[in-house]
């Protein structure tokens, strides 16, 4: 119960919000006629900054996991809060009417609500993760807490886009202050968490770690690092492009979220079928999560209506779960710098969730509005052929550790 408070609830609410914010803001942008790139820079801003922030305040958060954890909460519950009283979203009989209260730019508003939202992650989940790494004792309640961490925040995430498909053409206002209730949850959970670490930071008794070889871990991490930045650029072309994208598939709102949420389901579920001690170190899953999504993509390129696109969706939210849940075991593993390691893995997880901006300016350029899936699958099919390699030569690197 009380990994559920420390853990689970505020990784689903901090997720949850964020994302029920990126899909209202990106639509309330396409209904004001934005371009495919403009739409993009809404998660692309977001992403430009959290870039550069998240490794370093993850490097800061190595000597205040507790107050960078606050502060980033803090941080989003008042973005969300002033959005929810700025902006200005009512059902109309032409579709949707944006405005600001006290006129002003819309793309504007909502380019600076998403790069305070980075800094507030940056804040934020660095910290939140190596300090699930400090209160584990060992390598299998580590892999157990990450699992529940990784299937939280997947359940949050989805179930922003299902509630953003839902709501946003009933009550697209009620979209804002729902946001920011969770924003304010997410600091109350920050305030009452009372959970020991197993040991102190940086003390003379860290929690015990794998004892596979350096070198090996080296390749695992850099490995997963690689496909995890192919898939969440592709996941986040989906995400941020989602308005635009649907024009091609030929869905409405309402089953853009649904197809979203079902791809963050197939996504958790992928999470929950890692079992502990079962493909830690094993470079198989690893390596073929790359090509599995890649074929998800082909189908999304030739997918018209909903039940097409949906085995697609599958297919991608499973590669995710594996590199993702890749990257964050091989770098809360690497060594005792947790803060540090998380917030290059964030930093990875930005430089994807960047291509989208890239993918519209294609899409703008070419007429084709499905022009950035095609951009994200050549880049995963090239970054495939580095991840095999590097998983191939996973085992002599051990070999060279070892003997040096």
């Amino acid at each position: 119960m009380r990994r559920f408070f420390s853990v689970a609830l505020p990784a689903f609410l901090t997720d949850g919000g964020f994302y029920l914010a990126l899909f209202t803001l990106s639509h309330a942008l396409a209904a004001a006629g934005a371009s495919h790139e403009r739409v993009a820079l809404v998660f692309g801003v977001y992403n430009l900054a959290y870039l550069f922030a998240a490794p370093l305040l993850g490097r800061l958060s190595d000597r205040y996991r507790g107050a960078s954890i606050l502060a980033g909460g803090l941080v989003f519950a008042l973005v969300y809060t002033v959005l929810g009283g700025l902006l200005v979203l009512e059902p109309s009989p032409a579709g949707l009417s944006v405005s600001l209260r006290g006129g002003g730019e819309l793309a504007l508003a909502c380019y600076g609500a998403m790069a305070c939202m980075a800094l507030a992650n940056a804040l934020f989940w660095p910290a939140f993760q190596a300090r699930i790494a400090d209160r584990e004792p060992d390598p299998k309640s580590l892999e157990a807490a990450i699992r529940s961490f990784n299937v939280a925040w997947t359940a949050g995430k989805s179930a922003g886009f299902l509630v953003g498909g839902l709501l946003f053409m009933i009550a697209p206002q009620a979209c804002l202050w729902l946001v920011a209730a969770a924003g304010w949850a997410v600091v109350a959970c920050a305030l009452f968490d009372r959970r020991p670490e197993a040991t102190a930071t940086g003390g003379a008794s860290e929690p015990t770690r794998s004892d596979v070889p350096k070198g090996r871990k080296g390749a695992f991490l850099l490995a997963a690092l690689l496909a995890n930045f192919a898939l969440w650029g592709a996941v986040s072309t989906l995400k941020g492009l989602a308005p635009t994208l649907a024009d091609g598939w030929k869905l409405d709102p309402r089953q853009t979220g649904f197809l979203l949420a079902v791809m963050l389901a197939a996504q958790g579920f992928g999470f929950l079928a890692l079992q502990s001690g079962r493909w830690t170190y094993r470079p198989r899953l690893l390596a073929i999560a790359l090509p599995v999504a890649c074929s998800g993509l082909v189908g999304l390129i030739y997918a018209r209506g909903l039940a097409l696109a949906l085995p697609a969706a599958l297919m991608i939210g499973w590669a995710q779960a594996v590199t993702y849940a890749a990257s964050v075991y091989y770098s809360l593993d690497y060594d005792e710098r947790r803060g540090l390691r998380t917030g290059i893995h964030e930093a990875v997880l930005a430089g994807g969730g960047c291509l989208p901006i890239l993918g519209g300016w294609l899409a703008d350029t070419s007429g084709n509005s499905l022009a950035s899936l095609w951009l994200m699958l050549a880049l995963g099919s090239a970054l495939a052929l580095g991840v095999g390699g590097l998983l191939y030569r996973a085992e002599p690197a051990a070999d060279r550790s070892t003997k040096g």
